[in-house]
């Protein structure tokens, strides 16, 4: 099966619901500003959030490890909000957004001091190029938009470091990429080219939509 299939097939298909909850938080994401990082580790133990992901969210057999968060904290609103696979809702009656943001500075602030992915300096012109030579264009469109075989990549609701977790070890039909295949920079360059392009608009913002 030639990578350009399947590379960003299985995260393409992940980020797909995610891009579009995310274009209609319950709050707007970039007004949450405060980062309390006591009052997320309170919210995150209150609300069982460690009793499937552990008391520092570093996962267990129930669910994958978030610390750090494979979103970004708009995304991972979004996504609590609606979720996939057997997660349940979470309503604002239970967290708010500035609570889930509060817990978002919680798992940063337990997750592991040292990161590759927080090493990594994309190149997006390099990206470009690695984005077209793969063919990932063949299935997501030139600017990662989404095409009728594929769903939108760009730009991504992972963070770098939950695209090459996920690329490493994926789930559902896409194949595991180690970085022999696909190295950690040219999947970061890849990233930071997928990154320059800006997030749909959300659908009230669009007439025909909104009869």
């Amino acid at each position: 099966m030639r990578l350009s299939k399947v590379l960003f097939m299985g995260l393409g298909l992940l980020l797909a619901t995610r891009c579009a909850q995310a274009q209609a938080p319950a709050e707007k994401p970039g007004g949450l500003v405060a980062k309390n990082v006591d009052s997320g580790r309170r919210m995150f133990a209150n609300a069982g959030c460690g009793a499937c992901h552990g008391t520092q969210g570093q996962g267990t057999s129930l669910a994958p490890p978030i610390a750090p968060p494979p979103l970004e904290v708009g995304a991972l609103i979004a996504y609590t909000r609606q979720p996939t696979g057997k997660m349940p809702a979470v309503p604002v009656a239970t967290a708010s957004d500035q609570d889930l943001t509060d817990i978002y500075a919680f798992l940063m602030s337990v997750a592991p001091p040292s990161s590759a992915a927080q090493e990594l300096k994309g190149n997006a012109e390099n990206g470009k190029k690695l984005f077209l030579a793969y063919g990932c264009y063949e299935c997501h469109g030139l600017q990662g938009a989404g095409a009728a075989i594929a769903p939108r990549i760009g730009p991504p609701a992972l963070s770098l470091a939950g695209v090459l977790r996920y690329v490493r070890a994926p789930t559902g039909q896409m194949p595991p990429y180690t970085a022999k295949v696909v190295s950690d920079q040219d999947l970061a360059d890849i990233y930071s080219f997928l990154k320059t392009f800006p997030p749909p608009l959300p659908a009230r913002s669009i007439p025909l939509l909104n009869p």
